[in-house]
């Protein structure tokens, strides 16, 4: 006996709230990267990258805004969508009174993969779904937010020079 859906969802619905819970890690990202700023100051590349990585989430942030009113979405408040798992990644990045800059980064590291896999499920549906410009666009974002990544990466032996320089 097969099993019944409480909630018919369609391909569209399930495209439509990942795209908003994307947003969501978007303008999670763009918070933290707010609220680490100023503790970077030390560590110059990485201060770097932090900018460089706040004005691409807000670009991604746009694009995402754009592609669910493409649909006729408007984007949600954005409290009204951040998930659990973003609130646990958060909490990780400013969970203690003093701010360890190499959890914060592993943190980083953590939920740009998260970004980035996101993503990757944003591209298949849009695929599936015909939308080719869509899958286009979020294969650009994916491609930015992977480059970020190496980028930080490459910055790890510098930060970690620094950070026991400084203890």
């Amino acid at each position: 006996m097969g099993r019944t859906k409480t909630t018919d969802r369609s391909a569209l619905d399930i495209y439509l709230g990942a795209l908003r819970d994307h947003l969501s890690i978007e303008s999670k990202a763009i918070e933290t990267a707010l609220s680490e700023l100023p503790v970077c100051e030390q560590y110059p590349g990485l201060c770097q990258r932090m900018e460089q990585d706040l004005a691409m989430g807000r670009s991604h942030a746009r694009e995402i805004t754009i592609l669910l009113s493409r649909h006729g979405h408007p984007a949600p408040v954005p409290h009204e969508t951040v998930s659990s798992i973003l609130s646990t990644v958060s909490g990780l990045l400013h969970g203690g009174e003093t701010r360890d800059v190499l959890k914060n980064v592993l943190a980083a590291s953590g939920y740009r993969a998260h970004q980035i896999t996101s993503l990757q499920m944003l591209i298949v549906l849009a695929g599936q779904l015909g939308f080719t410009q869509d899958a286009a666009t979020l294969e650009c974002l994916k491609d930015e937010e992977t480059a970020s990544t190496e980028a930080l990466e490459s910055l790890m032996p510098d930060i970690v020079s620094q950070y026991l320089a400084a203890a």
